[in-house]
This record gives structure tokens, sequence and C-alpha cells, in this order.
């Protein structure tokens, strides 16, 4: 059996990675930002991430807009929904740890 998708280790130490001065920049599905501290850059690598997931399921990230005539405004993003949250915290989860196996494969080797 084929896996349908393959997850390479080497996709996050290209979208996340340190310049030479003390910032983190992270670059993934076209987006770009540099970030100076390294929790600043995994919940924006996190963002980047499940906002394309998403967009790909076709599953909305914001909640709608509405007037105190309980009329939608349009043109205007509400806030995220409460899947988008629960994803985005596993995704941030999932990066961490992935981060921390690769320091201990590094120890190990060294």
């Amino acid at each position: 059996m084929k896996k349908l998708s393959v997850i390479r280790e080497d996709a996050i130490d290209e979208s996340f990675r340190i310049v030479q001065s003390p910032v983190f920049v992270v670059t993934r599905h076209g987006w770009s930002k540099r970030c100076l501290s390294r929790s600043a850059a995994i919940n924006n690598l996190a963002h980047y991430m499940v906002t394309k997931t998403f967009y790909r399921a076709g599953i909305e990230t914001n909640d709608p807009m509405y007037d105190e005539l309980n009329r939608p405004i349009l043109h205007s993003i509400g806030q995220h929904t409460q899947r988008y949250w629960f994803a985005h915290i596993r995704c941030a989860r999932r990066i961490r740890l992935i981060l921390a196996k690769k320091r201990e494969f590094k120890a190990w080797a060294a």
C-alpha cells in the first residue's frame, strides 16, 4: 500500500530557519515573515500551514461579522473559528515535537 502524502523532515527545515542576525525567518506556501522569537516563528508557521489546509479543504477560517441589525457586513473578516484555533494549536504542538526530535537526534549523532 502506498502512502498518499509523504511528509519530509527537510520541509520543516526549509520553512523554519535562522538567519545570521537574531531573527527567525518563516516561509511557507508563498508567505514569508521575520520573527524575533522562536515561539512567534512557530506560531506563524502553524498559521500558514493551517490556513492553507483549510483553504484546500474548503473550510471557513473566520466567522462572519454582523451589524446591530444582524445583517452580514461585507468585506470584513471576523474572529477565527474554534475549529481553526484547535487545528492551529495541534499544528504548533507538532512543529515543536518535530523540532525537539531533531535536537535529540543531533545530540545523539554528536
